[in-house]
């Protein structure tokens, strides 16, 4: 045993020398892995919950009888071991020997499932636990149930209440993933650090050889917001390691004068370069290396990557030139639904065919749409859509109508035409709705109740209802389909921007104001001189939660010390600090003592807020020193320019930065976040509003009037009777000039 371990470490040394004495070049020699890298594979056993999997079809019935569970399978895992585990009940009515469940997988018929066979009314509940051949896996895999099922064999109801097979909500796929040690290739980027095959939360940690400094960070920002793009609704976290391996895919920050131990043999370089290395303690794992001669460097080296990893081939590649990338404008991040013109369906799709539905109750086609959060909707009907839609020809026996959502609410319906097969061809992309005139070509509606920080679920359901002639109705032919056209479009040009701040939560849901300018051009971050890992990864995942907002990397986005005297003019804000490393820092002489003092004034009326005297009501203060946890979010207006902001982020110990960066990469904790101030502890969240509101953005003056005097009709109404009374003073000594000028023509 001690023989072979002595082996096994020489063989690992041995690896470890030629890895750093060739790090440029691939290893010629590699007759020490004939059997495999000396290292074992990490084997990992996964229970997919078939909830968890987001599959819905429990009920199966004599229309609706297929029902599947989809599961998706990684690049550097192989899956082995894959059992389907289920049970389910069935309708004590149907007919054993001719009723059967069919299982497939991946289309691959797996078994046939008698229903009934000796089985007693009183225990119908069967469970199985079948083997799902692992030749068969592919990226995207698929698990079917098809219910045969006969309660009558001469007349038959295919819409009869007792045909039904309901499979148990317990039910499960297990598998073991075996680690694969994938080349190391640029072109499989983002792969293998992001797969979007894995719909789990992606966890990629951020490595440095020591603290930081502010363009490193602006690097490691840069690309957190990248990836935050890429991973979008499914979560991520961007946890900071110094000098320390992590074992698992990871990215490395490196420059010449400043490398990991683990890598400080690593060649210097030339330019901002990005490579990909396996682990040198674990070549299961990759490690995507940006590389610089200093921190300069990295940051052009993350912006080559985010802008044109497409066309990166090899290990290694290294930025020979960007080209000025243009500034990006106002409202227009790709993930937000354009301000300058109307924006088509066929513009906000993920696949070919996600405008169409088939089937009788196939599910509602969806879309997934963004607002800017400010747009000003005040006195408006809602935001205008125009649709336009097509389904199969009707029939006497189908009554088939269009039903709209958004967020699970129900907006509209429409009934579908019954003689839209008489359209010609050139006309299929016609709506079929139910008017008089059928030459309609678009219906106009509004969309009404959204919240417009958050992403809203816009839901088209084609329900094609069949109607039932005599005691025997045969099966539906099927061929059902309903599509909802790409020129369909939703219009929100003519909508001004304007909102009243602060709101946290606008700013938490949306990133709002960040998040205006999607390369965050106007956006300064505040830190700590020798910010925290824990501070970083607060700081990074803010980032990748904006990259996963917009559709787009913050490459424009700056970072500076607090104690530096940065430009804080036509800035939006965004301090993470400590509570007592703002009041540390500050600087008589530095541009951001106003700043940090509007943030301590900021903090204080949080935590003090709602400690009133009911006598005086006079705020009070209590002095406390407390080695608890709390974080506080607070929002402001700049000091420096009228319509930009400040929102802070403070912890008072690291655990409190672990406690905010919870609430931030939670949804539903995030969705508690409102006002103007956020304490944050293990009990809760807690939300206040402190300052008076502030307003950014701009309307009409005369709607900017009618708006904020709104509340108060006897001020309106006495501005309206004195802007009356100028109007008609104003017209007349326009008459009475007029009139003098005619008696003075007459004299003449």
């Amino acid at each position: 045993m001690i023989k072979k371990l002595l082996n096994i470490s020489l063989t690992l040394s041995l690896i470890c020398c030629a890895y750093f004495a060739h790090a440029i070049e691939p290893l010629q020699n590699k007759s020490m892995f004939i059997n495999g890298y000396p290292e074992s594979a990490q084997v990992s056993s996964l229970r997919l919950e078939f909830e968890a999997l987001g599959f819905t079809g429990f009920r199966l019935n004599g229309v609706n009888n297929n029902s599947r569970v989809d599961f998706t399978n990684r690049i550097d895992k192989l899956s082995t071991n894959l059992k389907l585990n289920f049970s389910y009940t069935n309708s004590p009515s149907l007919i054993a020997n001719v009723s059967h469940l069919k299982v497939y997988f991946n289309d691959n018929l797996v078994t046939v499932l008698p229903i009934n066979e000796q089985l007693s009314i009183v225990k119908n509940t069967v469970q199985h636990s079948l083997d799902l051949n692992a030749k068969y896996i592919q990226d995207y895999n698929q698990v079917r149930f098809e219910l045969v099922g006969y309660y009558d064999l001469r007349c038959q109801d295919y819409f009869s209440r007792t045909i039904w097979t309901e499979i148990n909500k317990s039910s499960n796929i297990t598998l073991d993933q075996k680690q694969l040690a994938i080349d190391s290739r640029l072109e499989y980027l983002p792969e293998p650090f992001f797969d979007e095959k894995d719909y789990n939360k992606l966890n990629l940690p951020f490595v440095f050889a020591k603290i930081p400094n502010t363009q490193a960070i602006e690097a490691a920002a840069t690309l957190s917001s990248w990836f935050g793009a890429q991973a979008d609704w499914r979560g991520f976290n961007f946890p900071v390691t110094l000098n320390k391996s992590p074992d698992q895919h990871s990215v490395v920050f490196i420059t010449n004068d400043s490398k990991p131990d683990f890598l400080k043999d690593y060649p210097d370089v030339e330019k901002p370069t990005i490579e990909i290395i396996s682990n040198p303690f674990n070549r299961y794992y990759k490690m995507l290396l940006i590389l610089g001669r200093d921190e300069a460097d990295l940051k052009t080296a993350v912006t080559g990557l985010a802008f044109g990893h497409k066309v990166m081939t090899g290990r290694s590649a290294s930025i020979e030139a960007i080209n000025q990338l243009p500034l990006r404008k106002a409202y227009d991040a790709p993930r937000w639904l354009r301000s300058d013109r109307p924006v088509h369906f066929d513009e906000l799709i993920d696949y070919p065919t996600q405008l169409q539905a088939q089937g009788l109750n196939n599910g509602p086609v969806k879309l997934n749409i963004r607002f800017a959060p400010d747009l000003f909707t005040w006195r408006e009907r809602g935001i205008p859509i125009t649709l336009q839609y097509r389904s199969t020809p009707e029939s006497e026996a189908i009554d088939s109508r269009l039903n709209m959502l958004i967020n699970q609410e129900f907006i509209s319906g429409f009934l579908l035409d019954e003689n839209n097969d008489l359209l010609q061809t050139t006309q299929a992309l016609l709506p079929l709705v139910a008017n008089t005139d059928t030459t309609q070509s678009t219906e106009g509606f509004s969309v009404n109740g959204i919240n417009l920080a958050n992403r809203n679920e816009l839901n088209f359901d084609f329900r094609f209802g069949v109607l039932k002639k005599g005691e025997c109705a045969v099966a539906p032919p099927g061929g059902e389909f309903g599509v909802i056209d790409g020129d369909s479009s939703i219009d929100v040009s003519e909508f001004d921007h304007y909102i009243a701040l602060p709101d946290l939560n606008v700013f938490a849901n949306s990133g709002f104001p960040f998040t205006k300018y999607a390369d965050l051009q106007k956006t300064l971050v505040l830190i700590d001189e020798n910010p925290t890992p824990n501070a970083l990864t607060v700081l990074f995942n803010l980032t990748g939660h904006f990259g996963a907002i917009t559709g787009y990397p913050t490459h424009r986005m700056s970072v500076a010390h607090l104690n530096e005297d940065a430009d804080l003019d036509d800035k939006d804000i965004l301090v993470i600090a400590k509570p007592n490393s703002i009041a540390n820092d500050l600087d008589e002489d530095a541009q951001t003592n106003v700043l940090l003092n509007n943030n301590q004034r900021a903090i204080k009326q949080a935590i003090y807020n709602g400690a009133y005297d009911e006598q005086t009501t006079d705020k009070v203060e209590v002095s406390i020193k407390s080695s608890g946890d709390m974080a506080v979010i607070t929002g402001f207006q700049s000091p420096f320019d009228s319509d930009r902001s400040i929102v802070s982020l403070s912890a008072t110990t690291q655990n409190a930065f672990t406690i905010l960066d919870d609430v931030l990469m939670n949804s539903e904790k995030l969705a508690q976040v409102k006002g103007s101030a956020a304490i944050i502890n293990s009990q809760g969240i807690k939300t206040i509003q402190v300052d008076e509101q502030y307003f950014v953005g701009h309307i009409p003056v005369h709607t900017l009037v009618w708006f904020h005097l709104s509340d108060h009709p006897f001020i309106l109404a006495l501005l309206s009777i004195l802007t009356l009374l100028l109007i008609s003073f104003i017209l007349w000594r326009l008459l009475q000039a007029l009139t003098y000028k005619r008696l003075a023509e007459g004299d003449e």
